[in-house]
């Protein structure tokens, strides 16, 4: 596998993001799979971001330990991308070489390993355009040249991207060759990529999910802006019409998750969608979902807590807060897609599962997932199960009626001879409240067995659990979600150093399916990988199989990278990190 990784430094307002994602699609339009890394503050301007990005002719799994190419766009960037002493979340330091302007950039510390190539992007910049972040293009220009890149396809890229802002579009390609020749000139090709001539495609978890909420019907989205599910409702907001979606953005959650519940008892396909500050206001919701059985689909994108907690950074810790939501027991599905690739299935089929069991079904992502992008291949058929639906005029019709499934038949307002009630007090067959002068405790045990039996009748169903090199191993890790890349990335590295390890790759989180059991049978040691703190999934599997575990949690707001996980395995395994012999 041939692969470079590009990381672009700044502050916020630098245009960081944006350039990120110009030299994304060049190397997607290249015919390299790509993979990316947003890291950002909550600052709208200062402060440190940088974006990185991994591309290969082979398929990237994540955004790689390394790091090759370095685009730093102050010296702030320059320092901290190359010293050797910081480690931000288990981002490498360059080893490679180093773009920067040296008109502002003029005294820094210099390190063993790096070649740095200084470019007057602002010099070169201003020839064109006034514009401060036209030196951006300049630098990108100058990564082009360094890995050997067509030129030509860089400046589509450009074309496409300022194509309506007039004048933009000549200015920046003139001063990205500008910068692409003076590299050369100066400094010669890095590394020549190799390139193909195939399409690819690259998208966001959030903009994949909200694709594929799309794909799987949905006709209205209620929700009230939070990072990091505001991807999602982004994606609504700018192709929902197209698609005849219907966007509310409400003065709340409780707003959002009423008014999803409203639109699905009327018939429509809905959804609504927050983090887990928000989330926490929808939790009443969630009840009157299960309580009166209407479908709905929850799209929820973690980020550290509590409270406020690190609104722009990663983590898996709303776990135990999804789980339960909503006071009693009630039936829901939690689904948790590993790749963004997933994140557009698991958000189709969980519109099918909300509608045929009749019950909330959870999307549960988290920032990086959300806000990172990979190379992807969508299927856009689909098939859509609408569950059991009552016909016109259906003699004796009961709501709720017992069944051997736990699930009975739907009626929307307006069908013929279909008049019922649907109340969040416990009711009988006919929705009637089974607790206004004196409680029928069998009614009420015969409903709650109604509800959960819908569970029973899931699990038939349910798709076997992934599993990675799993076949002859000694050694299982467990993990779900956005840790999907890392951990198979790093049991690649660990396997070709004669340790016999696989990974079970959990993305139907609840109810859990057994055959997880079957796979940890006669392990050596079981370790499960979260982003969180306190083992959230670690629990719930100790306490589904009563076996013993070992954890790994990471906790510091950012992903897990694979070089770090591989050294934290191999002591949690072995005792100490293992030597590889040159």
């Amino acid at each position: 596998m041939e692969e470079i990784i590009v990381r672009v430094g700044g502050a916020a307002g630098d245009g960081v993001q944006s350039a990120g994602q110009i030299l994304e699609k060049t190397f997607s339009r290249s015919g390299l799979y790509v993979s990316t890394y947003n890291y950002y503050q909550s600052l709208i301007r200062g402060g440190e971001s940088w974006y990185q990005l991994r591309a290969s002719d082979e398929k990237v799994k994540n955004q790689g330990s390394g790091l090759d190419v370095l685009v730093a766009l102050n010296a702030d960037s320059l320092e901290r991308h190359t010293d050797r002493n910081i480690n931000e979340g288990g981002a490498s330091p360059l080893n490679g070489i180093a773009i920067y302007d040296p008109g502002t950039i003029k005294n820094f510390k210099k390190y063993e390993g790096i070649k740095y190539c200084p470019v007057p992007l602002r010099d070169i910049a201003m020839k064109f355009d006034a514009n401060p972040l036209l030196k951006n293009t300049v630098a990108l220009g100058a990564v082009v040249a360094s890995l050997g890149l067509d030129f030509n396809v860089f400046s589509g890229v450009i074309e496409k991207v300022f194509n309506k802002k007039g004048k933009l579009v000549d200015s920046n390609i003139n001063a990205a060759k500008e910068g692409y020749n003076y590299y050369l000139q100066n400094y010669g090709l890095y590394k020549k990529l190799k390139t193909f001539d195939r399409k690819l495609y690259t998208i966001g978890g959030g903009d994949a999910a909200a694709l594929g909420a799309i794909n799987a019907g949905m006709q209205m989205y209620f929700a009230y802006p939070m990072t990091p599910a505001s991807s999602f409702l982004q994606f609504i907001a700018t192709h929902g019409k197209k698609y005849h979606v219907f966007l509310k953005l409400t003065e709340d959650e409780i707003s959002a998750i009423n008014a999803a519940i409203g639109a699905s008892y009327a018939g429509v396909r809905a959804a609504t969608g927050s983090s887990g500050g928000g989330f926490a206001l929808m939790t009443e919701g969630v009840g009157l979902a299960a309580m009166t059985e209407v479908p709905l689909v929850i799209y929820e994108a973690q980020r550290p807590g509590p409270s406020t907690g690190l609104p722009t950074k990663t983590e898996q810790g709303d776990l135990n807060q999804i789980l339960g939501a909503g006071q009693g027991d009630m039936p829901r599905i939690v689904l948790a897609p590993g790749t963004v690739q997933e994140a557009f299935e698991l958000t189709k089929e969980a519109f099918n599962l909300a509608e045929k069991y009749q019950l909330p079904v959870f999307v549960l992502t988290d920032l990086y997932l959300a806000e990172h992008d990979e190379t992807v291949d969508f299927d856009l058929s689909y098939n859509i199960d609408r569950g059991l639906i009552a016909k016109d005029n259906e003699a004796n019709y009961k709501r709720y009626e017992f069944t051997e499934t736990g699930i009975s038949k739907r009626a929307f307002p307006g069908q013929p001879g279909l008049m019922h009630n649907e109340d969040s007090d416990e009711h009988n067959e006919y929705g009637a409240v089974v607790s206004d002068a004196i409680t029928d405790p069998g009614q009420r045990k015969l409903s709650m067995e109604k509800r959960m039996k819908k569970l029973d009748e899931y699990m038939k169903e349910m798709p076997s659990t992934p599993a990675y090199k799993m076949n002859d191993a000694e050694y299982a890790v467990i993990q779900w979600g956005s840790t999907r890349g890392a951990v198979e990335e790093t049991i690649d590295c660990m396997r070709k150093e004669g340790v016999k390890i696989g990974a079970i790759e959990v993305t139907h989180i609840f109810p859990m399916n057994h055959d997880i059991g079957k796979m940890l049978v006669n392990k050596k040691k079981v370790i499960v990988v979260e982003n969180n703190f306190s083992g959230q999934l670690n629990g719930l599997i100790r306490k589904e199989f009563l076996i013993n575990t070992e954890f790994i949690g990471k906790y510091d707001g950012e992903a897990f990278f694979p070089a770090n996980l591989k050294t934290q395995l191999e002591e949690t395994i072995f005792g100490k990190k293992l030597k590889v012999e040159e």
